[in-house]
């Protein structure tokens, strides 16, 4: 063969690249690639923004980063002393996924670095939430249903309160889901279920409730592959198959095998409960300075069981809970609650709107953040089978006969539709949501205000590798360098060199000390004179005796 006739027969290596990159394949992985980079700069600009401004929701980057400090010293157990003078945080909540952090922290050692993974895991879960949605729905529906997904309440208020640990199951909560979802479609649904397995399974490493989560999400995995039906008619078969009950055990034993998906579904099932049980009876109480899980009051189950309709009840009132699950419901146009998908929200939901904490009960704060891959998969799942919902055929009916179409082309226009909605609701919800204070006038500027600068100033005054107690002002900007507590810790174990009080902010209110110096004293034992003062942050320096 000539040199012309082979390069006839095979494009040039250039000409090769350019086709690869215009496929149908790659576009579709381009697209979820730019809907993840504009969320991330989106959320970045908003995180930078709030951290140059001072603006500190709670003290909770503050512990994270002392823990991500910790980590990436290599000091097992961690220290947080934020959260008390040599307090353990491995007996707090059960988040050894965390432990990432530590060599991210080593290289860019400060809080707002945090606030950066928090934002990539958002974008990279939308990432997923698209690249799934386009093996489903029209390019355009899997654009709508991710933008719907990263700008939804949740997400939005996940950012604006700062890190959180539960941001890390973000990613394995859409592919799992995601998987689920197109085990519907696939002609190999037990590799999509098995891989669903596979991907849950590190949610139990996130956070002690979270093996719940993973639990649910086996059962919805056994009942798609058909699992819980087969166990059913195998105890309970016909009047005419009646068989002894050693015989009936064995044959539902029989049904859990591997071929499909249903024995990964069981080992699932024991894997969530196993971690999630074990965490809070004998991890975090072995960690735990008072050798107790604290949250174990948040949730009184045995009252619960004890009165259900009464439970169910405290499920809508107060009147927060119902807003709440009211936001729930418009995310996914109501139609998500169609999927057995939305049994996976069940495990917190029940834990939140039961428990008599009030902070739980709101759409603010990171809790629905882990509700929001549920929602939008859940969506997806539910438009793949649109004939079985009776309204949703008929409105693909209407459609068929309105605009003269196939019966397969109103289905995906009714699809669509409700896609459509999804993003409006984002919308027409966005003003009042947290993100909205970017619009706000000085939000992305440079320039600090007055106060700021006397926080700036503030924080440089205080000398690093010293010790030094704050209220929320300066907290969590404090952490690099430093040995940093909450002067809201009322163990009196801590003995700060410096002490921070910002009488016009820093989380008090109207309780503000009238006097700082004599407030140290009184809280930390010893005597403290007023070191520098900065409009109304007081810097205190303890004196030596």
């Amino acid at each position: 063969m000539t040199a012309t006739a082979k390069n006839s027969a095979s494009p040039p290596a250039q000409q090769q690249s350019i086709h690869s990159l215009l496929s149908p394949k790659s576009n579709s992985r381009l697209i979820g690639i730019s809907l993840a980079l504009i969320l991330f700069s989106f959320y970045s600009l908003y995180s930078y923004f709030q951290y140059l401004h001072y603006h500190t929701p709670s003290w909770d980057l503050g512990i994270f980063s002392q823990l991500a400090q910790e980590y990436s010293q290599l000091h097992f157990p961690p220290t947080v002393d934020i959260k008390g003078a040599g307090f353990n945080l491995w007996g707090d909540h059960f988040h050894p996924i965390l432990m990432i952090l530590g060599p991210i922290y080593a290289l860019f050692p400060s809080p707002a670095t945090l606030l950066y993974v928090q934002n990539a895991l958002v974008a990279y879960s939308a990432y997923l939430v698209c690249r799934y949605a386009q093996q489903l729905v029209p390019p355009a529906g899997a654009i709508m249903l991710t933008t719907a997904y990263g700008l939804s309440f949740g997400v939005q208020n996940a950012v604006s309160v700062q890190f959180h640990e539960v941001a890390f199951a973000l990613p394995f909560l859409c592919a799992s889901l995601g998987h689920i979802v197109l085990s519907r479609k696939s002609v190999e649904p037990v590799t999509h279920l098995k891989r669903a397995c596979y991907w849950a399974m590190p949610l139990a490493f996130v956070k002690e409730d979270l093996g719940i989560t993973v639990a649910m999400i086996a059962l919805v995995i056994a009942l798609r592959a058909g699992t819980i039906t087969c166990i059913h008619q195998r105890l309970f078969p016909s009047a005419a198959l009646v068989q002894p009950l050693s015989q009936r055990l064995l044959g539902a034993v029989g049904a859990i095998n591997s071929k499909d998906g249903s024995l990964h579904a069981v080992l699932l099932l024991f894997w969530g409960l196993i971690w999630s049980l074990s965490a809070v009876l004998i991890i975090l109480p072995a960690h735990n300075n008072g050798g107790v899980f604290d949250y174990s009051d948040k949730l009184n189950l045995a009252e619960v069981l004890s009165d259900p309709l009464q439970s169910f009840g405290l499920l809508f009132y107060p009147w927060q809970k119902t807003l709440t699950l009211v936001l729930l419901l418009f995310s996914g146009v109501f139609l998500w609650v169609l999927s057995p998908l939305a049994l996976i929200a069940l495990p917190t939901i029940l834990w939140r709107f039961l428990s008599p904490h009030e902070g739980y009960w709101a759409p603010t704060w990171h809790y629905s953040l882990v509700l929001m891959p549920i929602v939008f998969m859940a969506l997806l799942d539910a438009l793949l089978y649109t004939q079985r919902f009776a309204p949703l055929r008929y409105l693909g009916t209407k459609a068929q006969h309105l605009f003269a179409i196939s019966a397969q082309r109103a289905q995906e226009l009714t699809r669509m539709s409700f896609l459509w909605l999804a993003l409006l609701v984002v919308i027409a919800s966005f003003p009042s949501q947290p993100l909205w204070n970017i619009t706000r006038e000085g939000f992305l500027s440079s320039s600090l205000s007055l106060d700021e600068r006397d926080k700036q100033q503030a924080l440089e005054s205080i000398p690093t590798h010293s010790s030094v107690a704050s209220d929320l002002s300066l907290l969590t900007y404090l952490v690099p360098e430093r040995q940093v507590f909450w002067i809201g810790d009322k163990t009196h174990h801590a003995h700060p060199e410096y002490v921070v009080i910002d009488r016009a902010g820093g989380g008090w209110g109207k309780s503000a000390p009238q006097n700082p110096a004599r407030y140290a004293h009184e809280h930390f034992g010893g005597d403290y004179r007023e070191y520098q003062r900065f409009g109304t942050i007081y810097v205190l320096q303890r004196v030596k005796q």
